[in-house]
């Protein structure tokens, strides 16, 4: 019979050594894992709390200091009336006042651009209005020939009668 080589006998020494090992901590963390959690929360710290009445007593709050205040956002408030902005106000409570005396004026450019905004807005419902009867004038031509249904055209003609009447419109906003 063949004898083993020294080698793998020391292998198979170093092999049992660590299964030996492995199962003798195995069986120590079983014991460890199966104690009292009674025990367990005996031994954590707790908290401690002592218990007072309530009492009543000031409380100063107040703190000195050097230095400069400085606003961190600032704010211009003002009342506006109608979107428009008081610019002035020329009389004070208690002033006895006229008939026909300016109390307040308003900001112009508030009052400006409302004025440019109708004018622009005119302006627009003319060249739209203009487009619109263009386009009602050639259907009316085209009639005759029957390239156009009669829901067409009267679609045309409605339209031109409606960007009449947003003309009549934006000229009474701007009076």
């Amino acid at each position: 019979m063949k004898t083993p080589k020294r080698s793998t006998l020391i292998v198979a020494a170093v092999v049992l050594l660590v299964v030996l090992g492995g199962g003798l901590y195995m069986a120590r963390n079983k014991e460890g894992a199966k104690t009292d959690p009674k025990k367990e929360a005996a031994v954590r710290p707790t908290l401690t709390v002592t218990v007072a009445p309530p009492e009543t007593s000031e409380l100063t709050m107040s703190l000195a200091a050097n230095g400069n205040v400085a606003a961190w956002q600032e704010a211009s408030v003002g009342s506006e009336s109608n979107g428009l902005r008081v610019a002035e106000v020329r009389v004070n409570v208690g002033d006895v006042v006229k008939k026909g005396q300016v109390l307040a004026t308003f900001a112009p450019e508030t009052v400006n651009a409302d004025l440019a905004s109708a004018r622009a807005a005119l302006a627009e419902a003319k060249a739209n209005a203009a487009d619109a009867a263009g386009n009602a004038e050639r259907a009316k031509t085209l009639e005759k020939t029957g390239a156009l249904s009669q829901q067409q055209i009267n679609q045309y003609q409605t339209t031109a009668e409606t960007a009449r009447a947003k003309v009549e419109a934006a000229q009474a906003a701007l009076t």
